[in-house]
């Protein structure tokens, strides 16, 4: 049997010793690289999870508001429509005023035609004497004709009674009027005679 000098015996435990470091310091190295992979692992978890959770917290967000603007829809279409206010139609003409003279050949008095919803009333002034009084209140309709033969005035008017008037450009107060019942569908022709001899 050989002896192995006690130098050689020191350098293969120093070796050893070193061999046992390096692969201590390997598994070291190798654990620390398992929990570094390990907690970038969790952290990637993580960040799905919360990723995932604000996804699905959106989705139902979306999910509720698409059906509280569906319901409001169908409430809105299930709720019963006000009918349309059924109106009728009045047409005429402005007659020109004779006692203007006419201009240019044709006897022309441009005015404006209001519809006045009521009635005319006669109030006293005098003994014995009476005075008309027009509707009070704004007119429900208007128009300007400016051509007494060609323009006719257009209303459509809701049903109930009216008191058209005319009234001539060049003055004040209403010259001439006709009353009408309007009707819902009805087509009415009413034409405002020349009171202004």
């Amino acid at each position: 049997m050989s002896l192995i000098p006690a130098a050689e015996v020191e350098r293969s435990r120093a070796r050893s010793a070193t061999d046992t470091q390096a692969v201590t310091a390997e598994a070291l190295a190798a654990e620390a690289l398992i929990a570094e992979a390990r907690a970038h692992a969790r952290r990637r978890r993580l960040k799905i999870a919360v990723a995932l959770a604000v996804l699905a917290a959106v989705a139902v967000t979306a999910v509720l508001i698409g059906r509280a603007t569906t319901g409001a829809h169908r409430v809105a279409q299930t709720r019963p429509r006000p009918a349309a206010a059924a109106t009728g139609i009045v047409t005429g003409h402005l007659a020109a005023c004779f006692a203007i003279p006419p201009t240019s050949g044709r006897r022309v008095t441009p005015g404006t035609v209001v519809a006045l919803r009521g009635h005319i009333t006669w109030k006293p002034t005098t003994p014995g004497t009476w005075m008309m009084v027009y509707p009070k209140g704004p007119a429900v309709a208007s128009q300007h004709i400016s051509d007494n033969y060609d323009q006719t005035f257009r209303f459509a008017l809701p049903p109930g009674h009216y008191v058209l008037a005319g009234q001539y450009d060049h003055g004040s107060g209403y010259y001439t009027f006709r009353e009408v019942t309007v009707t819902a569908g009805a087509n009415l022709r009413v034409d405002l005679p020349n009171a202004c001899m």
